[in-house]
C-alpha cells in the first residue's frame, strides 16, 4: 500500500485529500482589495451553487488597497489541481477531519465514490457508508465478478477461491452499507469512528486484489525466459 504522507502547513509535498496522490503543492497566501464582491465584479470570491469548492479566478483590480489575510491559506495540488483551505495549520476544506485517502491502485470510478464518502464522513457517517457499498459495487466489474447484485458478486468471487478475510471485509462494507440505507439492527448515524473503519477496509481489498496480484505478476513476468519455459514445463503449461 503506498505510504500516505499527512497534509501539513508549507510542505512541498504530501498526499492530497482530495485525489489521494503525493503530490507537490503550490502555497498562496490570501489578500484583499476591500469590500467583498460577487463573481464579475473586479476578481472577488466568486459563489457558486454547482461546484461550492474554492477555485483561483481572476486577478486583484487595482482599485482597492491589497491587505493579506492572516492564517488563512491555499495549498494547489500539482496532481488534481485541486484547492485545500487551511486556517492556521488545520484544513477546513475538504470537509473532512481525516485524513482518508484511497489506495493508489484503486480504479477511478471508484476512487470517485470513495472520496465523496470522505467528504461527507463527518456530517453524515451512515451517508459514507452508504456510499461505500457503492464503492464496492463499482469495484466488482474490475474483479470480473459482476452480477445482479453486490451479495451475489461476492459470491462468484468466493467460488473462485477468495480469501475468506476478504470475503468478510466485502460483507462488512456490504451489510453496513446497506443498513445505512436502510436502517435495521446497526444505526451508524453519530458512528463516525465506525464509518472509518469502513474506509480502511475498501484500501484493503483493493491492495489485496488488484496492488498485490499486480505486483506478483510484474515482477514473475520479469524472469529469464529460460525460467519461465522451465515453469511452465513443470506445470504442463504452453503459455504464461
Amino acid at each position: 500500500m503506498t505510504k500516505q504522507i499527512t497534509p501539513t502547513l508549507n510542505a512541498a509535498s504530501f498526499t492530497c485529500p482530495y485525489c489521494g496522490a503525493h503530490a507537490n503543492q503550490t502555497w498562496h497566501a490570501l489578500n484583499t482589495g476591500g469590500p467583498l464582491r460577487m463573481a464579475g465584479l473586479g476578481g472577488a470570491a466568486r459563489v457558486d451553487g454547482l461546484n461550492p469548492e474554492p477555485a483561483i479566478s481572476g486577478s486583484a483590480s487595482g482599485q482597492f488597497e491589497l491587505k493579506f489575510v492572516n492564517n488563512l491559506n491555499l495549498s494547489h495540488c500539482f496532481s488534481c489541481k485541486r484547492l485545500t483551505v487551511w486556517v492556521v495549520d488545520k484544513i477546513v476544506w475538504p470537509a473532512t477531519s481525516a485524513i482518508i485517502t484511497p489506495i493508489e491502485d484503486m480504479p477511478q470510478d471508484v476512487r470517485e465514490v470513495f472520496l465523496e464518502a470522505a467528504a461527507i464522513v463527518d456530517a453524515s457517517p451512515r451517508g459514507a457508508a452508504a456510499l461505500l457499498r457503492l464503492a464496492v459495487e463499482r469495484l466488482m466489474p474490475h474483479l470480473d465478478a459482476q452480477a445482479k447484485n453486490v451479495n451475489a458478486s461476492i459470491g462468484l468471487l468466493v467460488a473462485k477461491g477468495l480469501d475468506p478475510k476478504i470475503q468478510k471485509a466485502l460483507d462488512v462494507l456490504r451489510v453496513m452499507g446497506n443498513e445505512a440505507v436502510h436502517p435495521g439492527q446497526i444505526d451508524l448515524k453519530d458512528d463516525k469512528d465506525t464509518a472509518l473503519k469502513l474506509f480502511n477496509l475498501v484500501n484493503i481489498i483493493v491492495q489485496a486484489l488488484i496492488t498485490t496480484p499486480n505486483h506478483i505478476n510484474s515482477m514473475f513476468e520479469s524472469l529469464p525466459p529460460n525460467a519461465l519455459a522451465g515453469i511452465q514445463k513443470r506445470d504442463g503449461r504452453t503459455g504464461k
